[in-house]
């Protein structure tokens, strides 16, 4: 298996600042690709892809798959929060997937790993249910 690059290049730049522009928000590679464009940024879809591999083995970008998808979807890693979870929501009407950043769940973790002696990982762990929005409708 080949290793991700982990150099920096102009093209990979531009990856990592897209994701910085946006680090609340779940792209494809695709989807990437087709912004940097629109921005006349000149790359290809398979750079965009090793360039986001690198950035997840380098801990600055988070991978995921969601329920229902077959596509990645990537978000930056914002460094000055590694150590605090970063759980997400799924909605189960819109498939919409939100953010979660709430100090009660990095005290549950806290609690799960001091009383039982368990490791939440907080950037794999999905809630599911329905968003504001599906619920009002």
């Amino acid at each position: 298996m080949r290793r991700a690059a982990t150099y920096s290049t102009k093209q990979g730049e531009a990856v990592l600042r897209f994701l910085a522009s946006q680090k609340d928000t779940f792209f494809t590679a695709s989807q990437i690709t087709e912004r940097l464009r629109g921005a006349g940024v000149a790359i290809s879809r398979p750079t965009v892809y090793r360039r986001l591999e690198g950035l997840v083995a380098q801990g600055k970008a988070r991978k995921y798959l969601f329920h229902g998808s077959d596509a990645l979807c990537f978000q930056y890693a914002d460094p000055a929060e590694r150590h605090k979870g970063h759980y997400r929501m799924e909605c189960y009407s819109c498939h919409g997937v939100f953010s979660l950043k709430c100090d009660e769940l990095n005290l549950m973790s806290r609690h799960i790993l001091e009383s039982h002696a368990f490791l939440v990982d907080g950037g794999n762990t999905v809630f599911h249910g329905k968003c504001a929005l599906c619920l009002r409708q």
